[in-house]
């Protein structure tokens, strides 16, 4: 028989009960004022990076805005607004100063908007100074060639006198005076039988040296080959020449060496050629034509504008005379052309160097 006395069961204390739920309930409270404290500092993270992100955008927009400017084909007299991604920013220029031939200086600002979802909106802005230059070139003839020029025979045309009509708004004061029809240094102008082929005012200019007609026309010709002074929309190698060109376009096509061109490179804007250039069939070109050594031209071509030759020797190269030939080619001078592609080519808006800056 187990004479061990029986286990008594002993109730928690009601005390001891109350304090437990006490402490459990504190803790909840705690945990709960944790976690919202937690998600409130998350959601002024997420705010703080979301406000960041936004301005951040805002101020590469507003810098987008001005390279855009800059790089176009405005002149510095009007506004210009872009939607660049969230942003709307528009662009406008201060005119500064006449820097004489040509040349203004304008203070261009960008500012950009943007409206997030909350409504909040947040304004970046910046400027720079920028030179302005027309870029218009000193054509002196229909045909400048600083090596000298031969033609055979007396077919064909080599005119200065200017073909550009009157009343068009790309070209205001054209037509001009005529110029002369070709342009070379004393006594390099040469040709095998006929009547005389070139006309203007005058016919044959032959007046000044190689060097200084060169320099009359105002190319800066090692700063075009070697510095990269225009920027060019096909470089060649490695780009091929282009398959068109609209209208309102004046590209410039930039060739390194020499080269070979016939009927399917027709088109307009600025040829600027390193070495020689061959002209074949019936190339047909509207603009400036600007070859390093010489041309020789095989067919019936027909250039309106202006070419120029030879301007290596500005480089202290030896160039030989360019070559015409035979055939019923025509180098015409049109400054309404030579306008529009030196523009193009050599014109428009440049940044000063240093004088960016982030407005406040």
């Amino acid at each position: 028989m187990d004479d061990r006395e029986p286990l008594i069961e002993r109730k928690p204390r009601t005390g001891d009960r109350g304090a437990a739920l006490a402490i459990v309930l504190i803790a909840l409270v705690g945990l709960t004022i944790l976690g919202g404290a937690g998600m409130a500092l998350t959601k002024d993270d997420v705010l703080h990076s979301e406000n960041v992100e936004v301005a951040t955008g805002t101020y590469y927009a507003a810098d987008d805005g001005l390279m855009r400017y800059v790089g176009s084909s405005n002149d510095g007299s009007t506004a210009s607004a872009y939607t660049i991604g969230d942003a709307s920013v528009t662009v406008t220029p201060r005119y500064l100063a006449n820097m004489g031939t040509g040349r203004a200086m304008y203070r261009i600002r960008s500012v950009a908007t943007t409206t997030d979802a909350r409504g909040a909106t947040t304004s970046r802005a910046v400027s720079a100074l920028a030179f302005y230059a027309s870029g218009e070139i000193k054509v002196k003839g229909a045909f400048t060639a600083a090596s000298g020029m031969l033609k055979n025979g007396d077919s064909g045309e080599i005119s200065g006198q200017d073909l550009a009509p009157g009343g068009d708004p790309a070209c205001p004061g054209s037509p001009g005076a005529d110029v002369a029809g070709v342009v070379v240094p004393p006594g390099e102008y040469s040709q095998s039988g006929g009547t005389l082929v070139p006309d203007g005012d005058p016919p044959i200019d032959d007046s000044k040296t190689a060097e200084e007609l060169l320099e009359e026309i105002g190319i800066n010709w090692e700063a075009v080959t070697a510095d990269g002074l225009t920027l060019a929309d096909y470089t060649i190698p490695p780009d091929t020449w282009p398959t068109s060109f609209p209208d309102d376009e004046w590209p410039v096509i930039f060739v390194d060496g020499n080269h070979a061109v016939g009927p399917d490179d027709t088109g307009q804007g600025t040829v600027i050629v390193t070495g020689n250039l061959e002209m074949n069939g019936g190339f047909n070109w509207d603009g400036i034509i600007l070859v390093g050594g010489y041309i020789t031209s095989n067919g019936y071509q027909t250039v309106s504008g202006a070419t120029v030759t030879g301007l290596n020797e500005l480089l202290g190269e030896t160039v030989p005379s360019s070559d015409i030939g035979n055939g019923n080619k025509k180098f015409l001078y049109d400054s309404c052309k030579v306008k529009q592609a030196s523009k193009a080519a050599f014109g428009g808006l440049a940044l000063v160097p240093g004088s960016w800056r982030e407005e406040i």
